[in-house]
């Protein structure tokens, strides 16, 4: 079976900067306590797309930056991944290939999903590939939940960042590629309701309440499902392909917040040295977060790297993908 590949990838951000100082400054807490929760979740600042900016827009700036490196007229796919669609209704990948002028002979389609999107869209690509289907797979990941986070709700705000990615994903094996290997998947949809914006669906879209148009999270929820499923969800997968721990490089956790992280790390007993951690001023920008992390640090990456994708969010899922530096 041909071996597939992530040959170039690049991110986008919006201009807007937000500081959480500046959000926790309208809280009744102390600067001494203000100080201690921007540490705790080793976010400082992060991007806010504008109010006229959505998800398709930030898609498509990311893009431009990698299909420039390629014949576009090469692309068969573009795989778009988002949990916040500016619409329902038509795909949102068909608007941005229109974009993009991508050929009329290229496949699109959503994927929505959230912080484990990235992980689920590569298994999907690499698929692709290996049956032929396609050879040049453009890859999107594009989220903006600031915009179903209003600034009083502190508590979540100073978590969430926006921000897109993109990815080409080929057979070909060229300089300063990731050989995409093994992925394990993993649902729980009991927790289906630790990250929900109720409104956003045909269910719920006539609802007049206010709380129902933004996102609620289950903050302990959520960590204490990472803590249990993560760690769990690595040991199978190292015994599943037979891969000694000691082989892995780097772990490039999904960036929700550095107490999460700090937790795993902890839980797991892991090298520190081997974890990635960089947020500070971006934030959880969801299925953009690890690609994000595997651009800012290519140049850290030596050949014969393997580095252990994590992913794990709403929905619940979680995904875990091996890629090595080709």
């Amino acid at each position: 079976m041909k071996n597939v590949y992530i040959n170039y990838l690049d991110f986008y951000l919006p201009t807007n900067v937000e500081k959480n100082i500046n959000i926790l400054n309208t809280t009744k807490k102390k600067p001494a306590e203000i100080q201690e929760m921007i540490s705790k979740i080793g976010i400082e600042s992060r991007r806010i797309s504008s109010s006229n900016q959505f998800s398709t827009d930030l898609a498509i700036l990311s893009a431009k930056k990698v299909i420039k490196k390629i014949n576009k007229k090469k692309i068969n796919f573009l795989v778009y991944c988002t949990n916040t669609p500016d619409f329902l209704l038509p795909s949102n990948s068909c608007i941005i290939h229109n974009k993009l002028n991508l050929e009329k002979n290229c496949g699109a389609f959503d994927i929505i999903l959230a912080c484990s999107g990235y992980t689920y869209s590569l298994s999907i690509a690499k698929s692709l590939i290996q049956s032929n289907l396609a050879e040049i797979i453009l890859l999107i990941t594009s989220d903006t939940y600031t915009k179903f986070i209003p600034k009083k709700d502190t508590k979540n705000r100073i978590l969430f960042g926006d921000g897109s990615t993109s990815t080409i994903i080929s057979s070909r094996n060229i300089k300063g590629s990731y050989k995409i290997l093994d992925t394990v998947h993993g649902t729980d949809g009991s927790g289906s309701n630790f990250a929900i914006i109720k409104s956003f669906g045909n269910k719920f879209r006539n609802s007049t309440q206010t709380q129902d148009k933004n996102l609620f999270l289950d903050g302990p929820g959520l960590y204490n499902f990472a803590l249990g499923v993560v760690p769990k969800g690595i040991k199978e997968y190292l015994d599943k392909f037979k891969i000694n721990q000691n082989k892995i490089d780097y772990y490039i956790f999904h960036q929700a917040n550095k107490f999460m992280i700090d937790g795993l790390i902890n839980v797991m007993s892991l090298n520190k040295k081997k974890v990635i951690i960089d947020m500070k001023n971006t934030g959880n920008t969801t299925s953009s977060s690890i690609p994000i992390i595997l651009k800012k640090y290519e140049k850290k990456f030596k050949k014969g790297d393997n580095l252990l994708l994590v992913a794990f969010g709403g929905g619940l899922s979680w995904g875990i993908t091996m890629i090595k530096k080709a």
